[in-house]
């Protein structure tokens, strides 16, 4: 069988939440397992991970149409890309994973955090992996995670460029750009497609590069009067860079808040690619002793998370640390989609404190895209000269646009592939056509257990929230199988003002339904169903789709 088959599980139509998958014959690779962000829609979920239903289909002993993982490749360091690595991997079976320096770390970390031992090997941008079929290679490309990459994947059919997140910086914090020529030599040798992160196309131009925050940073430590705290993503090493590198040259003490902000500063010093004076740190505690003019505070929270370094000092929940009137609070960072309220929010509450806050809205001199804009999105074009161009890492809009540049640059519809999630895409070497239609799910992750969740589950969890919860309480002869009283109907999150209309008229309904049995009651599932059905018709008719609960008591 001369194809090869692309499934998203994620990542496509989404900017989350990335799993993709390649399949030879028998053999599957997989590329990324990020997480994706819930909303307040979702009452108690945090994130929501791919359901690898599917993968566990296949690869299941008594699968009808055995397949093996030979292996997945992760692209970089950032929670939609490799967040839902610990998650996914108990329920899969064995197989080796790869990672450039400082995604393998990250992910290891993570491993270890949730009880798992590391299994992601490091590999560098020069090293070629072979996983059964599938001969794989890394290019350096500049984002706003150090040791980005995309990936090169040869197959008997053809090669494929996995274009995940990038852009074309020239001028990188960490003086490493991205991989041109490797690139350009990838094209040279010939791509049957390539598949591009498209979140920048609406986009014109080129994006900036993370060098103009430098000197974003040197004026505003230089004019603040009091303490500067700066809050960006912790797998943004480049920036921290940036950020100490100002200190520094501002003659600020530097201090790290934040679990994940100190992790990241332990794995980036490991690496190498963290590497500031010993002296220049001090420890929370010690702040008081310098003036405020001379302390810089690098600190978690940019997404507003509730039990993050920045939310507790907001707060005034930290022993060692205030924000007070004179101090400046930068986020060096954009919010993720569905996390503006909660953002908002903080910068408010910052704002009582008299801290003049800067952040996206008021000011775009702390931030830039990581994400490539039209003119990046046509360079990679040009320099991989695919058959075909299929856009991911972006919602259907930004596959419409990055559509409108592939025109643009000659491409027909015919030549131009639009996936969804779970929708097989079959190449040949001269084809690309739709396939199968893989049955998934949202799979949700449970905030405080960081436990799956059935959907049913949720969905009863945001019934509550919206509509309010009945419980109906029955008591009833298990004797005659008839009711001993009136039911008694409680209510909560929501006001009833004729309940006790309600409560008559069920008791009716109850009674005409039950009336003719006289004999032993066996199946109580039945009654408890019954009155629980019987409940919703009244209160819809009343207008109201609360979820109801039935009890059933025996007397």
């Amino acid at each position: 069988m001369n194809q090869v088959s692309y499934i998203s599980l994620g990542g496509v139509g989404d900017v989350t939440r990335n799993m993709h998958l390649y399949e030879y014959n028998n053999e599957i690779l997989i590329v990324d397992c990020g997480i994706g962000f819930a909303d307040d829609s979702v009452p108690g979920v945090d994130v929501m991970i791919p359901d690898v239903s599917y993968l566990k289909k296949v690869t299941s002993a008594n699968g009808s149409e055995q397949k093996k993982i030979v292996g997945m490749i992760l692209s970089h360091g950032h929670e939609d890309h490799i967040g839902a690595v610990p998650f996914v991997l108990p329920f899969l079976p064995e197989f080796p994973i790869f990672a450039s320096p400082l995604t393998a770390a990250f992910t290891n970390a993570k491993l270890k955090d949730f009880g798992q031992k590391p299994k992601v090997r490091s590999t560098g941008f020069d090293e070629k992996i072979k996983l059964g079929s599938f001969n794989i290679e890394l290019a350096r490309v500049t984002h706003s995670v150090v040791d980005t990459a995309n990936i090169f994947i040869k197959t008997p059919v053809g090669n494929f460029y996995h274009g995940s997140d990038f852009k074309f910086d020239f001028t990188p914090v960490d003086g490493k750009p991205s991989e041109i020529r490797k690139i350009a030599r990838w094209g040279d040798e010939g791509v049957l497609c390539t598949l591009s992160d498209s979140l920048g196309s609406e986009r014109r131009g080129h994006s900036e590069s993370e060098m103009k925050i430098s000197e974003s940073f040197d004026e505003e430590f230089r004019n603040a009067k009091g303490k500067v705290f700066v809050t960006t993503y912790s797998s943004n090493i480049s920036r921290m860079n940036q950020a100490i590198d100002a200190a520094i040259k501002n003659n600020r003490k530097v201090c790290f808040i934040g679990r994940s902000f100190l992790k990241a500063k332990d794995t980036g010093t490991m690496l190498k690619y963290m590497n500031f004076p010993p002296k220049i740190e001090i420890k929370a505690h010690e702040i008081k002793r310098y003036n405020p003019s001379n302390v810089m505070i690098l600190i978690a929270g940019s997404q507003a998370q509730v039990d993050s370094g920045l939310s507790r000092v907001a707060r005034d929940q930290d022993r060692d640390i205030r924000i007070v009137k004179g101090d400046t609070v930068i986020f060096s960072a954009d919010p993720i989609p569905g996390n503006e309220v909660n953002i908002n929010h903080l910068i408010d509450t910052l704002s009582q404190r008299e801290a003049r806050v800067v952040y996206s809205d008021l000011s775009s001199d702390f931030h830039v895209s990581g994400h490539g804009s039209e003119n990046d999105l046509k360079l990679l074009i040009s320099l991989t000269n695919p058959k075909f161009v299929l856009p991911i890492g972006g919602t259907y809009r930004h596959m419409v646009a990055y559509r409108d540049i592939a025109r643009s640059m000659g491409y027909s519809d015919d030549k131009i592939v639009f996936a969804n999630d779970s929708r097989e895409i079959i190449f040949t070497q001269n084809e690309a056509r739709l396939g199968r239609k893989i049955e998934t799910s949202t799979t949700y992750v449970d905030q405080i257990t960081n436990e799956t969740v059935d959907k049913f589950v949720v969905l009863d969890r945001k019934k509550i929230s919206e509509e309010g919860v009945v419980i109906v309480l029955s008591e009833l002869n298990s004797q005659t199988g008839q009711l001993a009283s009136k039911p008694d109907i409680i209510t909560k999150g929501f006001v009833l003002p004729n309940k006790e209309a309600i409560a008559s008229k069920l008791s009716l309904e109850v009674e005409k339904i039950f009336s003719s049995r006289k004999e032993k009651v066996t199946n109580w599932m039945y009654f408890r169903k019954t009155i629980q059905k019987k409940t919703e018709e009244l209160l819809f008719r009343e207008k109201r789709e609360p979820l109801v609960i039935s009890v059933v008591v025996e007397v």
